[in-house]
């Protein structure tokens, strides 16, 4: 039978009379010439492309995984720009007050450790050196000192030079012992030098005057503790390096001016704003005592930018309330709560604020921890 190959040829030779093709030499039938060719012989359709080479796969050589980014130092220096940025913005200057709280007689800043700690972002507070504890307890990235008091703005001027020249708690309490007065006063000379003349004398003054004050208080608050915690920004080495980690790299503002002003606020507000580093703590201490909530003072709090881990610090001194210490009930209330409170004009002090929050049952007096109030916070 032939194949379909071969059918044509075939029956073209039987047509012509032709017989076989013989091979004279061999005496061995020849195919057919077309029939003779294998499959793989027969024309292939034109093509452009060459003919696929195979390739035989090749292992993937081994590579070396790409190293992890270097980690962000959250306290690293801030750069021109950053800085710039930082110290935007007018104060609102600082006023002559007939008392001068150069140091505070808070002592149980502790009790509030469980709800700021390692939160970061930016500190802003009122008052003088228990603002670093708070801070340190944070893990704050950033500091906004504020006060209308111009002597404690002198008192946090005088400790950024001074912390910055002290390795530990220790060598910066001796900075205010009378036996080095004359060596502290030529550090701050040295680091005022391109001030201009009436602040540096206001300055120095300040120290002199305070010099024995806060040299007694560094003493009791190097040794303040609860049980086997350190608590205090001396007591604790962390805490202490955290704080002249900020001063030496530029993360501290130190700023003279009211929470109820123009300026000052709105400063901090916008600075902290530009520079993406949410309010993590508003520390008011007891100033709310002094002051209504007036419009502008509103104003200055919703400028804050804050997320959920903000938080509104105070103290209150009332006997209806139970003490932490001698003197101080310790309050928390989320940051966005407070705003929420003053927003519109709802309540107009404290006082009323506490009164609405009680009516909303939002406000515990007692808690599990003796002398802490929280308001607003989620059960």
């Amino acid at each position: 039978m032939l194949r379909l190959g071969a059918l044509i040829p075939a029956c073209m030779a039987l047509a012509l009379g032709c017989g076989p093709n013989t091979n004279r030499d061999t005496n061995e039938t020849l195919p057919p010439a077309d029939a003779a060719k294998k499959p793989s012989d027969a024309p292939q359709p034109a093509t452009d492309e060459p003919a696929a080479v195979p390739v035989t796969p090749q292992a993937a050589e081994p590579t070396e995984p790409a190293p992890p980014p270097e980690p962000v130092d959250p306290l690293a220096a801030l750069s021109a720009e950053d800085q710039a940025t930082f110290l935007a913005g007018p104060t609102d200057g600082g006023e002559p007050l007939p008392n001068h709280y150069v140091k505070s007689n808070e002592r149980r800043h502790d009790t509030w450790f469980p709800y700021v700690k390692d939160l970061g972002g930016a500190f802003v507070g009122v008052g003088p050196d228990q603002c670093f504890t708070v801070a340190a307890a944070q893990g704050a990235e950033l500091m906004f000192l504020l006060d209308i008091d111009h002597m404690v703005v002198d008192v946090h001027n005088n400790y950024e030079v001074l912390i910055e020249a002290s390795e530990t708690p220790a060598q910066l309490r001796q900075r205010f012992n009378a036996t080095e007065q004359d060596a502290s006063i030529a550090l701050l000379e040295e680091a005022y030098a391109d001030v201009d003349k009436k602040t540096r004398r206001l300055r120095l003054q300040t120290y002199r005057a305070s010099r024995e004050t806060i040299f007694r208080h560094l003493g009791h608050v190097i040794e303040r503790h609860q049980g086997d915690a350190q608590t205090s920004w001396l007591s604790n080495a962390d805490y202490y390096n955290h704080i002249r980690t900020l001063f030496q790299n530029n993360r501290v503002r130190i700023m003279d001016g009211d929470l109820t002003g123009a300026d000052t606020m709105t400063s901090v507000g916008v600075a902290a704003t530009k520079l993406g580093v949410p309010v993590r703590v508003l520390y008011l201490s007891n100033a709310e005592e002094y002051y209504k909530y007036t419009k502008q003072y509103q104003a200055n709090i919703a400028g804050l930018p804050v997320d959920s881990k903000s938080l509104a610090l105070r103290t209150i001194y009332n006997k209806e309330w139970e003490h932490a210490d001698s003197l101080w009930n310790y309050q928390v209330q989320p940051l966005a709560n407070y705003q929420e409170f003053l927003s519109g004009g709802k309540v107009r002090s404290r006082n009323a604020m506490f009164r609405v929050a009680t009516e909303q049952k939002v406000l515990e007096r007692t808690t599990d921890v003796p002398g802490v109030s929280r308001l607003g916070v989620a059960q």
